[in-house]
């Protein structure tokens, strides 16, 4: 850990060594644990309609972050990034194409896979 902090401090010193000088370490960050959500009564019963919570990583960072939640049963992904670092074309080409592979391995999870030989 000390180690990732040290590199830490040295990006935040020398932000020219990060992509474009921005200070991101990666491209994209998904945070695995799933958060669990079944206060949608609550939410009705106080007017709340929609919100996001994610963490913030603040200095040297992930690019994109996509947190997925469990929300009533349903899955829920909000994606994180810096503007105008990334465009919101960008950002949704990236999604559309994280969609598609999400769906064609859905689809293919059914067939066989024969080993190779």
């Amino acid at each position: 850990m000390s180690d990732l902090n040290y590199l830490m401090c040295k990006a935040i010193d020398n932000p020219g060594l990060t992509p474009s000088s921005s200070l991101r370490t990666a491209l994209i960050s998904v945070f695995e644990d799933p958060v669990f959500d079944d206060s949608a009564e609550m939410h009705k019963e106080i007017g709340l309609e929609d919100y996001v919570g994610c963490a913030s990583a603040h200095g040297v960072g992930p690019s994109i972050a996509i947190f997925d939640t469990i929300r009533n049963g349903k899955l829920d992904c909000a994606c994180i990034y810096p503007s105008p670092l990334h465009s919101r074309e960008q950002i949704q080409g990236l999604v559309n194409h994280m969609k598609r592979i999400l769906v064609e391995g859905c689809t293919g999870e059914n067939q066989q896979i024969e080993p190779r030989a």
